[in-house]
C-alpha cells in the first residue's frame, strides 16, 4: 500500500512534486515558528499549546473518513484505476483486514509526509525561541497523538454511519456534550477530553499513554464497524434534464452543461453537503475567533471585513468538492471540452455560494454590531471568492483534489493568492487606527482582484480546451 501511495502521487504530481511537498511544510513551519513569538507574544503558552493540539485533532478528523472512502472504492468504478482496497472482491481476505492495513499505511504516511517535516521546521527555530530540542520532539509526539485521536474518531464515526444514522447522531451528540463539559462548563479538566494536552498541563506521561490507547481503541472500533460487503445503491429519477435546461436559457450555449452538472449534483445527494460544507467552514472561522475571545480571554476583535476575506479560501474547498463528484473520462468521446465542464462547474459554484456568502456577511455584521460595514464586506467577499476560484480553476481545472498535492501547484497558488488577501486582512485590522487609508486599500484591492479574476476567466478556454478528461500530471 505504501508503494501504491507513492505510485499514485508520482502519477498525479510527479516524483519531484511529491518529494517537494514535505519540504514546503518544513519551510512554512520554520517561518511560522520564527514569527510566532512576535505575533503571539501576548498569548500565554498554555493557550498556544491548546490551539496547536486542537488544530492537530481537526486535521485528523478531516483525513480520517476512511469508512466512506472504503464504501466508494467498493461500490464505484474509478475509471481504469483498481486500488488494493478492492482486493476482497477477488481474493480470500476480509475487507476489515485490508482497511486495518490501509489505516496503518495512512498513519505512517501522515507521520512522514506532514509531522516529521513540521517538527523539523519547529526545531530550526527552537534556539532563537529558547526551546530545547527535547521539548520540540515531545511536542511533535503529543501533536501526532492528537492527530491520531482525531483520525481514529473520524474513522469510527464514518464507519458507524454506514450502519446506522441514528447511532451516528447519538455518538456525535455525545462527543459535543463531552466537549461542552470541558468548555464552557469547566466540569471536566481539558486533559480528560484531550489527553495530549493533559500532559502539558500536568507533565504526567500517563496522559500520553491514554492518548495512544484512545487512538488505538477508536481505530479498532472503526475497523470492527466496517462492512464486509457493500450494496450498490440504485435510484430512479423522472426525466428532468430538458426542464432544467429550459430554465437556463440565459446561460446561452453553456446551459446544457450546467443543467447536466446541476442534475448530477442533486441526484448524487451532494447538494446539501456542498452547501453545508461551505457554510460550515465559514461559521467555524467565526466560532474559533469567538472561542478564543470569549472563552480564553484573548483580545481578538476582528470586524466584518476580516471575516469576509476568508470567503475566497473556503470557496476552494467547495470547488474541489464539485470537481470530485464523478470521473469524466467518458466525455473524451463526446463533443465537449474540458474548458466547457470547468465553466459549468464554476457556474454551479456561484449558484451554490452566492446566497450563503450574502447571508454570512449580513449575519457577521449583525452579530458584530457593524451593519455599516456590510456593503464593504459584500464587495470583499465577492472579489475574494471570484479571484480565488478563478485561480483554482486555472491552475487545477477538473483535478483540484489531485493537483493540489503537487508542490509546484501549491506554490503558484500561494504566491498568487496569499499576498492580495493578506493585504485585505491587514487593512481590515487597520480600520480602527487609520480608517480612511484602510477603506481605500480595501476597495482598491477588491477592484484589482475583480479585474484579475475577469482576465483569468477569459483565459480559461485556452488553458483547458485541448486537454483530455484523463488524469493530468502537474509535472515531473
Amino acid at each position: 500500500m505504501i508503494k501504491e501511495e507513492w505510485r499514485l502521487h508520482k502519477s498525479l504530481v510527479g516524483g519531484f512534486g511529491s518529494g517537494l511537498f514535505p519540504l514546503m511544510i518544513f519551510l512554512l513551519t520554520a517561518f511560522g515558528a520564527f514569527i510566532t513569538p512576535y505575533i503571539m507574544g501576548n498569548i500565554d503558552l498554555t493557550t498556544i499549546l491548546l490551539m496547536i493540539h486542537i488544530a492537530s485533532v481537526i486535521y485528523g478528523v478531516f483525513v480520517g473518513g476512511f469508512g466512506r472512502i472504503g464504501e466508494h472504492v467498493m461500490t464505484r468504478r474509478l475509471g481504469q484505476v483498481n486500488m488494493l482496497l478492492q482486493l476482497p472482491q477477488l481474493y480470500p481476505v476480509s475487507f476489515k483486514q485490508v482497511m486495518a492495513v490501509f489505516y496503518l499505511k495512512d498513519s505512517l504516511y501522515y507521520l512522514l509526509y506532514s509531522y516529521i517535516p513540521l517538527v523539523l521546521g519547529v526545531g530550526l527555530a527552537a534556539p532563537s525561541a529558547g526551546v530545547t530540542y527535547t521539548g520540540v520532539a515531545v511536542l511533535g509526539v503529543t501533536m501526532f497523538i492528537a492527530f491520531m485521536v482525531g483520525m481514529g474518531l473520524s474513522f469510527a464515526v464514518s464507519a458507524l454511519s454506514l450502519k446506522s444514522s441514528k447511532a451516528t447522531l447519538f455518538m456525535s451528540l455525545a462527543l459535543v456534550g463531552l466537549i461542552l463539559l470541558a468548555y464552557p462548563l469547566n466540569i471536566l479538566p481539558i486533559g480528560y477530553v484531550l489527553a495530549p494536552m493533559g500532559y502539558w498541563l500536568t507533565r504526567n506521561t500517563g496522559y500520553l499513554w491514554i492518548g495512544v490507547a484512545e487512538s488505538a481503541i477508536l481505530a479498532t472500533t472503526g475497523v470492527m464497524l466496517m462492512k464486509e460487503r457493500f450494496e450498490v445503491r440504485q435510484q430512479r429519477y423522472t426525466e428532468s434534464f430538458l426542464d432544467t435546461e429550459k430554465k437556463l436559457d440565459f446561460m446561452g450555449d453553456l446551459r446544457f452543461m450546467i443543467a447536466k452538472e446541476w442534475l448530477e449534483l442533486r441526484r448524487s445527494g451532494s447538494l446539501f453537503p456542498a452547501v453545508a460544507g461551505f457554510s460550515g467552514h465559514l461559521l467555524a472561522i467565526y466560532f474559533v475567533s469567538w472561542l478564543f475571545q470569549a472563552g480564553f480571554g484573548i483580545p481578538i476583535s476582528f470586524n466584518v471585513i476580516f471575516f469576509s476575506g476568508f470567503v475566497g479560501f473556503m470557496g476552494v474547498m467547495t470547488y474541489s468538492f464539485l470537481t470530485n463528484l464523478e470521473h469524466n473520462e467518458y466525455l473524451n468521446v463526446q463533443p465537449v471540452g474540458v474548458d466547457m465542464v470547468v465553466k459549468a462547474k464554476l457556474a454551479i459554484y456561484l449558484i451554490l455560494t452566492s446566497g450563503v456568502t450574502v447571508g454570512y456577511v449580513f449575519m457577521i455584521g449583525i452579530l458584530k454590531g457593524q451593519p455599516e460595514m456590510i456593503p464593504m464586506g459584500l464587495v470583499v467577499s465577492a472579489s475574494t471568492s471570484l479571484f480565488v476560484v478563478a485561480v483554482t480553476a486555472y491552475l487545477t481545472g477538473l483535478w483540484t483534489n489531485t493537483m493540489f498535492f503537487g508542490a509546484k501547484t501549491v506554490l503558484k497558488f500561494t504566491v498568487i493568492v496569499v499576498p492580495p488577501l493578506t493585504v485585505i486582512e491587514i487593512a481590515s485590522m487597520m480600520m480602527q487606527f487609520r480608517p480612511q487609508l484602510a477603506v481605500q486599500v480595501i476597495y482598491g484591492a477588491s477592484i484589482l482582484l475583480l479585474a484579475t479574476a475577469g482576465m483569468i476567466f477569459s483565459r480559461l478556454p485556452n488553458k483547458w480546451r485541448d486537454t483530455t478528461f484523463s488524469y493530468v500530471s502537474t509535472g515531473v
